[in-house]
């Protein structure tokens, strides 16, 4: 029997239906689909399709879905936290985001953009190959910080983006 590299997706969609009480066959009732392909797709025989990712969130308000959706799908991006060294409560992560801000404002004051790029000193991109590291952990840290407001204080993580995305277009920042 084939099977993919393990799937963080389908463990998330699995270990998500489970806190919820829900039967693989309700599930797939609500995706009308058969509860065999939910099967193969939750067990790593075939892809999560990015349409159920999609359901599942509009119906389940699940962001973690989302954010392993999008890493699996793409192959780089967020995932959610869960070695043994992390602590995801919501006021681990308020304050790690905290602390994940203050370091990248300080590598970033410490960065000399230069109008001709081409005549930069390697200590001077070293400063920003820095901040660009730090700023990778602050959106990291945001997304989970945002994650878990959603789905702590059920707030809806598409709602949230919907949002987002109207403001960016509002303000012109990006064609509708």
């Amino acid at each position: 029997m084939f099977h993919l590299k393990e799937s963080r997706v389908a463990r998330t969609l699995k270990d998500t239906r489970a806190k919820m009480g829900r039967s693989q066959e309700q599930l797939s009732m609500d995706f009308f689909q058969s509860r065999e392909s939910l099967s193969k797709q939750e067990n790593g025989e075939r892809r999560v399709q990015p349409g159920i990712s999609r359901r599942f969130i509009e119906k389940y308000n699940d962001p973690w879905i989302a954010l392993e959706a999008a890493n699996e799908y793409i192959g780089w991006g967020i995932t959610r936290l869960d070695g043994p060294a992390v602590d995801n409560h919501r006021s681990s992560v308020y304050l790690k985001l905290g602390e994940e801000m203050e370091e990248a404002l300080e590598a970033m004051k410490k960065v000399k953009l230069m109008n001709q790029p081409q005549f930069i000193q390697s200590f001077e991109l070293q400063d920003i190959e820095r901040s660009a590291q730090e700023f990778a952990d602050v959106i990291h840290a945001s997304t989970i910080y945002l994650a878990t407001l959603c789905q702590t204080y059920n707030l809806s993580w598409l709602d949230i983006w919907e949002h987002h995305q109207t403001k960016l277009k509002s303000r012109g920042y990006v064609m509708a």
